[in-house]
C-alpha cells in the first residue's frame, strides 16, 4: 500500500513541477498517506517495547511535515508558491519513504532504532530548510497528550532505570541526603 501511495504522490508532484501549477488532487493522496500513518502510529503506541517510541515519533514527524505541506498546497496560488511547493515536497519524499519502510517492520533492534533516529533527524532538518514543518511549539500543541499518557505510562514503568535508595539531592550547590 505504501509503495502505491508514494508512487502516486511522487508522480503528482513531478507533474505539478513540470506544469508549474498546483493540482489540489494531491490533498486526497496526502489524506490516504495520513490514514496509513495513523494505523502505524497506533501499532507503535500499543507495542510495549520501550524502543517503540522512536518509531511513533518518526511517524509523528512525517505528520507534522504533511500538515505544513498541505497548508502550502492549499495556499500556493495566493502566496505565489507554484511550483516551489512541489519541488520542496519532491525533495522530502525519499526520506519519508525510507522512514515509512522502517516503521512498517515489526523488528525492533538497535539497527532499526538507529535508522529511525537518523531518518527522523534528516527529515526534520530538510523539512525545516524547505519550510515544510511546523515549529516545535506547534508540535507540542497538537500532541494527543491523553492518548500518549494512556499508552506510554505502562511502558515507562517497565524502564530499567537504577534507583538509589538514598539519592543525593543538590540544593544551591550543596549536596543533601534525602532522609
Amino acid at each position: 500500500m505504501r509503495k502505491q501511495i508514494m508512487q502516486q504522490i511522487t508522480e503528482n508532484l513531478y507533474n505539478m513541477e513540470a506544469s508549474g501549477k498546483v493540482d489540489l488532487s494531491i490533498l486526497k493522496l496526502l489524506d490516504e498517506l495520513r490514514s496509513m500513518i495513523k494505523e502505524l502510529k497506533q501499532k507503535w503506541l500499543e507495542d510495549r517495547n520501550t524502543e517503540s517510541y522512536y518509531f511513533y515519533q518518526g511517524l509523528r514527524n512525517i505528520e507534522l511535515m504533511l500538515d505544513k505541506m498541505q497548508d502550502r498546497f492549499e495556499h500556493a496560488p495566493e502566496k505565489h508558491d507554484n511550483p516551489k511547493i512541489a519541488e520542496d515536497s519532491i525533495a522530502l519524499f525519499k526520506v519519508v519513504d525510507d522512514l515509512l519502510s522502517i516503521t512498517e517492520t515489526n523488528t525492533i533492534n538497535d539497527q532499526n532504532v538507529n535508522k529511525i533516529l537518523y531518518k527522523t533527524r534528516d527529515l526534520r532538518n530538510a523539512a525545516s530548510r524547505l519550510n515544510l514543518i511546523e515549529p516545535i511549539e506547534a508540535d507540542v500543541k497538537m500532541l494527543d497528550k491523553d492518548n500518549i499518557r494512556y499508552n506510554f505510562t505502562p511502558m515507562m514503568k517497565n524502564l530499567d532505570i537504577p534507583q538509589d535508595e538514598d539519592p543525593a539531592v543538590t540544593f544551591g550547590g550543596e549536596s543533601e541526603s534525602n532522609n
